[in-house]
């Protein structure tokens, strides 16, 4: 049986890091650059058309009042310490994933806190003491589904996947979650386009296919 894992997640946050130490406004449109290209975007310059993998030049054509930052994987790590430490304070055992993203086991806080729900709510709650108001709270069978789940959240920013229903929600989402973009483009090309339908292929297909890497992505 796969654990139950929960995720903390803190979207954009390497743009929220950016922006506090520019001391720019929450909601101003920002775009990380890298390679000339957009590596993180902030909701502002989504909503003017603004995406992860966007040329700089026609990120800035899509966004006049873009403020273009380079992206510093330094700053990135040294800003989320501080909510690492608190959440470790909170609950032994925590996992960094990446910067904006830890996970741990569930069982722990479950037990401390009464409940999945009454967990996640407390981890929000000590995010929040460290500036970090609008976190995410994951809750499912392994870390990457609890992930998902704190990421697919909508009007909640709580999203808990039932024991042993993991498979079921991740099915539908997009394959290009596990696999690179060239690998995601032939598996579109023979119509495999969700998690769900690229598990359902034959293991040995798919090595052969796709080597070790799409293989690990399979499994």
């Amino acid at each position: 049986m796969t654990m139950r894992t929960i995720v903390l997640w803190c979207p954009d946050w390497p743009v929220c890091a950016a922006i506090r130490e520019q001391g720019l406004d929450e909601g101003a449109a920002v775009a990380l650059a890298e390679a000339g290209a957009v590596f993180a975007c902030s909701a502002a310059a989504r909503r003017d058309g603004v995406a992860r993998g966007l040329r700089l030049r026609e990120a800035q054509l899509r966004c006049p009042a873009l403020i273009v930052l380079p992206y510093d994987a330094a700053l990135d790590a040294r800003a989320f310490e501080p909510v690492v430490r608190a959440v470790e304070a909170a609950v032994p055992g925590v996992q960094l994933v990446r910067p904006g993203t830890i996970a741990m086991r569930a069982r722990g806080p479950v037990r401390y806190y009464g409940g999945e729900e009454k967990a996640a709510r407390a981890l929000l709650a000590t995010a929040a003491t460290v500036g970090v108001p609008h976190a995410r709270v994951g809750v499912s069978d392994g870390p990457f589904a609890a992930e998902q789940a704190a990421r697919s959240t909508r009007d909640s920013p709580i999203g808990i996947v039932p024991p042993e229903a993991s498979a079921d929600f991740l099915a539908p989402l997009t394959v290009r979650l596990v696999v690179d973009p060239r690998t995601a483009t032939l598996l579109s090309r023979l119509g495999v386009r969700t998690l769900g339908e690229f598990a359902a292929l034959p293991g040995t297909d798919v090595r052969r296919r796709f080597g070790a890497s799409g293989a690990f992505a399979h499994d």
